[in-house]
């Protein structure tokens, strides 16, 4: 089986990368660690490239290319001695909700490992939550960290 990470860029990481190995360690798992790149993101990173008179284009592959290299980037940082071969990296461009969900239906992983942020109920109705949103679609076991 397979623990999945998913991969943000927020301090939270250091706690939640860790946390997913060690859970992985512990039942003899690999990791599948995930980041996704917001489209509105990829959109603006698309949009500067293209206004460069060097470059021409970028694709989504190329992005979820550069999305999974930051993944596997971040396990090494949070975990200088883990184990390479046990690390699959993936990428996506997307809601990233949604792309966490649907990575988590196709790898049917032991557990989803995830940050969150403490919120109060009108902020998380004003602005929204990824960790709710995928702790009401998933059907796997979510081991959250929360920050403050």
């Amino acid at each position: 089986m397979t623990v999945l990470i998913a991969v943000g860029e927020t301090e939270a990481m250091n706690r939640v990368i860790p946390l997913g190995y060690e859970l992985a360690e512990k039942y003899d798992d690999t990791v599948t660690a995930f980041h996704v790149v917001p489209r509105a993101e990829f959109e603006d990173h698309k949009e500067t490239i293209e206004s460069s008179k060097r470059f021409h284009d970028i694709s989504i592959t190329q992005e979820k290319e550069s999305a999974a290299r930051f993944a596997r980037r971040a396990v090494r940082d949070a975990v200088p001695d883990s184990d390479t071969a046990r690390i699959d990296a993936r990428g996506a461009v997307g809601e990233p909700s949604d792309e966490i969900v649907s990575i988590a239906n196709e790898v049917d992983p032991r557990f989803l490992v995830l940050g969150g942020r403490r919120r109060s109920p009108v902020g998380k109705a004003l602005f929204g939550s990824i960790t709710q949103d995928v702790l009401l679609d998933v059907d796997c076991p979510v081991v959250t960290v929360m920050t403050d």
